[in-house]
């Protein structure tokens, strides 16, 4: 608490007035992080007509939103805040499900294979779990913008007929 104090310039007394304790910071920035992520992320898909650039447009926001948290940071909140952990991990899973499932479903434009949806977004989600986690990042020595980046490249690259470049 002193730390937050001192970097932001507020009393642990102003503080406390409106957080209870550190957990509550902690969810508190959390449900924001997820808030922000989705409004933007809906955002970001409904801007444009072509699946593709949807799909592009979507990680783009996950990638400017996941710099601005150190991969220490999430481990910490996996270790110390499973509850809070579980809830990321559920949003995630919505989301992604939610995304991919629709834009599969609905691919009037032939942009990607014909693959079952519930299978993709299964085999993507356990693939999230498995290697954008901050254990797998910090022992593997990786960004997780890299592990994002790398992860969806290799996902999308093997749905679409033609390559398709991340440029977010």
């Amino acid at each position: 608490m002193d730390d937050l104090a001192t970097r932001t310039g507020i009393s642990k007394r102003t503080i406390y007035r409106y957080f209870r304790s550190k957990e509550e910071i902690i969810v508190a920035v959390m449900e924001d992080l997820m808030h922000g992520i989705e409004k933007d992320t809906r955002m970001a898909v409904e801007a444009s007509e072509h699946p593709v650039d949807k799909i592009t447009g979507a990680i783009g926001v996950v990638l400017r939103n996941i710099r601005q948290i150190q991969p220490l940071a999430l481990h910490d909140v996996q270790k110390h805040f499973p509850q809070l952990w579980e809830r990321v991990e559920q949003f995630r899973a919505e989301k992604i499900q939610q995304i991919f499932e629709e834009l599969l479903a609905g691919d009037g434009q032939d942009c990607f294979r014909k693959v079952n949806p519930k299978i993709f977004t299964a085999a993507l989600l356990a693939c999230i779990r498995a290697v954008v986690n901050p254990n797998f990042i910090m022992e593997n020595n990786l960004s997780p913008e890299e592990t994002i980046r790398s992860l969806f490249d290799l996902f999308l690259n093997g749905i679409t007929m033609e390559k398709t470049e991340l440029n977010h």
